[in-house]
């Protein structure tokens, strides 16, 4: 690990093996496949890094030295948290293009979660505002207390109905959270129309949903329709008790013994 990018980088190569170490231990789970472009005996070009600078742009030239480089959502959070509105996605794809033009041998993943809706994705936050596409989207209960807010903490005013959680949320600093995790502007963080926080897909939706993941959410400018972008670090996976006691044959189950218990995994396309 190098320092230069403090707590949220890591070389991967031993992550990975774990992750499918983990994942061929749960029943459901599809074995790793061989990535689609062809083998190679480059010892460079058979390594993998996870890289991620909170502060600012990672460099592409220490990326670009390994032969698949994935790029965490958290990359330049201080300037993409204080963005109006916030731009994350955009980020990411600047950072693959950097990586890219610097090394054209090298394979550059970027991050995406099909699980978390995430409005600091300027794709998320679209829809998320979008009231035809309301389905897509987890709601808070109705006339039940809820254990995480459902407004802004700074603009009491500006609530959603969605559920959504402040885990690793950019927020307006305060003197009694002066060092946030991703700092806002005194104006506010801009998330659109809903209050900043990690929101949930609502995979019950069926086919629509899952038409969007793919075709906007994964195939769009910024992803797979960017030629530099070459896969995804698709976070995370959900698998619940009472989904399997409803139906035993849905894939992951027999459950963890959490409610719900997520799985990173690292997936090329």
């Amino acid at each position: 690990i190098n320092a230069e990018y403090g707590d949220c980088i890591a070389n991967t190569m031993l992550h990975t093996l774990l992750l499918f170490l983990v994942a061929g231990s749960l029943a459901g789970i599809l074995p790793a496949t061989p990535p689609p472009w062809p083998h190679t005996y480059n010892l460079t070009l058979s390594s993998l890094t996870m890289q991620c600078n909170s502060s600012g742009w990672s460099s592409p030239a220490r990326g670009g030295s390994f032969g698949v480089v994935s790029y965490d959502w958290s990359n330049a959070k201080t300037q993409w948290a204080a963005s109006q509105p916030m731009d994350c996605e955009q980020r990411l794809l600047r950072q693959a293009e950097m990586t890219r033009s610097t090394s054209p041998a090298s394979k550059v993943f970027v991050y995406r979660n099909v699980v978390k809706a995430l409005p600091w994705f300027s794709s998320v936050r679209a829809i998320l505002d979008d009231p035809a596409y309301s389905g897509f989207f987890l709601r808070f209960s109705p006339g039940e207390s809820y254990h995480v807010p459902n407004c802004a903490a700074e603009n009491s005013s500006k609530c959603s109905l969605f559920y959504h959680d402040q885990e690793q949320t950019p927020e307006v600093p305060t003197p009694a959270a002066p060092h946030p995790d991703g700092s806002c502007p005194e104006s506010g963080c801009d998330c659109g129309r809903q209050p900043c926080g990690e929101y949930l897909f609502d995979h019950r939706n069926g086919s629509q949903l899952r038409e969007w993941i793919v075709q906007h959410h994964i195939l769009g400018d910024t992803g797979l329709g960017s030629g530099s972008v070459d896969g995804f670090f698709i976070d995370d996976y959900w698998c619940s008790n009472e989904l399997c006691k409803h139906d035993s044959s849905i894939a992951g189950c027999p459950a963890m013994s959490d409610q719900v218990y997520p799985l990173l995994s690292l997936i090329h396309i």
